[in-house]
């Protein structure tokens, strides 16, 4: 990689950090994990979300705005190793579960002794939850569509069957912005452009994970030259086309 590319990948990583949005800012304001299914609009700000002195009375401000939207806190348990289900494969979780009905259901596997647990309204303490932590359940707060999307659950996106790994992110910058700098204005913007877009797959965590791990990885010499080509590049935006 070039340090050219480098400095390009780190000026957009570190300018999403501020751009976020209304779910964002309550992510950071309650220091919480706030996730959006795919297809709802987020509005860049929400003036009562702010007001709110709690982040489920941020929430219910937020959805609010949002038509045909709702949330819910899910407590997740995600195997070592295994990253996080995405926000649809969440969504489509909570609908299938909310949609069943009857009794109590406990599926039993005798082959290994294990067994998946379906109750339906149980009460939620505050002990539970600190049981659940105990447990290294994570605390999702999820805002989903009301209703399941016209698009079959069953049959996913390629985009959203996983989150987006590091790797495959730098992967494709390396292809997408490997020549940044030797580019033409017009062509650097739309780079740009497309580098945002990749970049919007990893939540607002993962993005400040990515700049770390890769400013950490650098050595001080490919440091200075990246310091270079940010300001070069600061340089030539600030002359206009």
């Amino acid at each position: 990689m070039t340090p050219g590319y480098i400095a390009a990948v780190l000026m957009m990583a570190v300018t999403m950090q501020g751009d976020g949005n209304a779910a964002d800012a309550i992510a950071k304001r309650f220091k919480a994990q706030v996730v959006v299914e795919t297809g709802l609009t987020v509005p860049a700000s929400s003036s009562a979300s702010l007001r709110a002195a709690t982040i489920e009375k941020a929430l219910d401000a937020l959805v609010a705005e949002m038509p045909g939207s709702t949330w819910r806190r899910l407590h997740v348990q995600v195997p070592s190793g295994k990253p996080m289900p995405t926000a649809r494969a969440l969504a489509d979780r909570v609908r299938m579960v909310e949609g069943q009905s009857g009794a109590n259901l406990v599926i039993e596997k005798p082959a290994d002794t294990r067994a998946t647990v379906l109750m339906g309204n149980y009460s939620v303490t505050p002990a539970y939850r600190s049981e659940l932590t105990k447990a290294q359940y994570r605390t999702v707060y999820l805002i989903l569509h009301a209703r399941a999307p016209r698009e079959s659950a069953a049959k996913p996106q390629a985009d959203e069957r996983a989150p987006q790994d590091q790797s495959v992110v730098v992967d494709v910058f390396g292809d997408m912005l490997g020549t940044f700098f030797s580019l033409d204005p017009d062509s650097q913007q739309a780079g740009m452009q497309q580098a945002m877009s990749l970049l919007q797959t990893l939540d607002p965590g993962s993005r400040a994970d990515f700049v770390t791990t890769m400013w950490r990885s650098m050595s001080p010499e490919l440091k200075a030259d990246i310091a270079r080509s940010i300001m070069r590049y600061e340089q030539m935006r600030q002359r206009g086309p």
